[in-house]
């Protein structure tokens, strides 16, 4: 990237006259005005317009370090090698701590399977064996109930349907008898 600043006078008598010799060779004359004199208008007036708003000045400012930090000698001053060890220590240092936790735990709770409350397993397991039957039985028994009440709404719901049309009809022969009698009675 090529900063303002690093444009020495000599760069632009350089460019000048090579622009001078391709104006010259392409057919153009000095009917136009010179090329640097355009460059530098043009930039005043690009100076001029980022000028006017405080972010792209902030912008402007930030360019440089923006600049330094995608050079590659500066990227090349840290050894990816060496970042990537510090970060597999530092993630290691965490499922350490939680491993001597979880090992701190067990060792906590080991007294109560030594402490003889398993050995009552194979009495439990009788146990819940009739247990487990039963909340099956009961889990088949709530389904069938449920569809007996799905069944049931259904039907609520036809009986209403069929309700509502009837009053619906009702109330139309009402209105028709209702508007007879008014005729009649003009």
């Amino acid at each position: 990237m090529v900063k303002t600043a690093d444009i020495t006078p000599e760069a632009l008598d350089l460019l000048e006259s090579r622009v001078s010799v391709l104006e010259r060779v392409m057919g153009g004359g000095d009917a136009e005005p010179p090329v640097d004199k355009q460059i530098t208008d043009i930039n005043a007036k690009v100076d001029k317009m980022l000028g006017k708003h405080q972010k792209t000045q902030v912008l402007m400012k930030r360019l440089n370090e923006l600049a330094q930090y995608t050079d590659p000698a500066f990227i090349m001053r840290y050894d990816p090698a060496n970042f990537i060890k510090q970060e597999y220590v530092v993630d290691s240092t965490t499922r350490l701590q939680n491993g001597a936790a979880a090992a701190k735990k067990i060792q906590e709770l080991s007294k109560f399977i030594d402490s003889g409350n398993l050995k009552n397993l194979n009495e439990l397991e009788k146990k819940m064996s009739p247990l487990a039957a039963k909340c099956l039985d009961l889990n088949d028994q709530e389904q069938e109930i449920g569809k007996e009440i799905d069944d049931l709404l259904f039907k609520w719901n036809g009986i209403l349907d069929t309700l509502s049309e009837q009053f619906v009809a009702f109330d139309t022969i009402l209105r028709a008898l209702e508007e007879k009698e008014d005729e009649k009675e003009k």
